[in-house]
C-alpha cells in the first residue's frame, strides 16, 4: 500500500468514527488536508455541493459529527405507515470495496453505503470518492453518489418517499 492509498485508508477509519461520534475525528480528518484543499459533492440533488478551504471543510465534518441520531420527520409513500413519522438517523456504513491508483496523485475509491434510520426505514446507496493528492495531503475530493437507491435487507425502503430518501441522503452525509 502505497502513502496515497494508506491516506485513503486512514480518511475512511476517520470517516466511521465521525458518523459514530469518536471524539478527534474532526481534528484528525482536517490534518489529512492541505489548506486550499476542495470537498466537492458531485451526486445529484439534493446531495450537492462545494467546500473550499481547511476551514469551510473541517465545517462540513462538524455538521457530520453534529448529525448522528439527528431528528427527522418522514413523509412516506403511504400515510398510515410512515405519513409524519417522527424518527431519527440511526446508521450510515459505508463499505469500501475497491481502492486503485489512478496514478501517482490520484485514487478512486468504490463504495457502496447503507443509510437507515433508527426504525429500520433505509436504503442503500453506491458511489465513489476520487482524491486528488500533493505530499501525501488531500488537495481535492470528489464524492459522487448514484441518484438511485437500492434494497437492503432488513430496513424498508418501499415506505420512503423521494423526499423522504433526499432528506435521509442530506443527513448522511450533512450537506448544510
Amino acid at each position: 500500500m502505497n502513502q496515497n492509498e494508506q491516506v485513503v485508508s486512514t480518511y475512511f477509519e476517520l470517516i466511521t468514527g465521525l458518523r459514530t461520534g469518536v471524539d478527534g475525528s474532526v481534528e484528525k480528518l482536517a490534518e489529512l488536508w492541505a489548506p486550499d484543499g476542495v470537498f466537492e459533492f458531485a451526486g445529484s440533488p439534493p446531495v450537492t455541493g462545494t467546500f473550499v478551504g481547511i476551514n469551510a471543510i473541517t465545517v462540513l465534518y462538524r455538521n457530520r459529527f453534529a448529525a448522528s441520531g439527528m431528528p427527522l420527520r418522514l413523509e412516506g409513500t403511504d400515510s398510515k405507515t410512515t405519513d409524519g413519522l417522527e424518527t431519527a438517523l440511526g446508521v450510515v456504513e459505508t463499505d469500501v470495496h475497491r481502492v486503485r491508483n489512478l496514478d501517482d496523485d490520484r485514487v478512486v475509491a468504490g463504495w457502496t453505503t447503507l443509510i437507515g434510520t433508527a426504525d429500520q426505514h433505509g436504503f442503500q446507496v453506491s458511489g465513489s470518492h476520487s482524491f486528488t493528492f500533493k505530499d501525501g495531503k488531500i488537495t481535492h475530493l470528489r464524492v459522487v453518489v448514484s441518484p438511485k437507491p437500492d434494497e437492503i435487507e432488513g430496513f424498508d425502503r418501499q415506505a420512503l418517499s423521494v423526499d423522504d430518501i433526499g432528506r435521509l441522503s442530506l443527513a448522511a452525509w450533512a450537506v448544510v
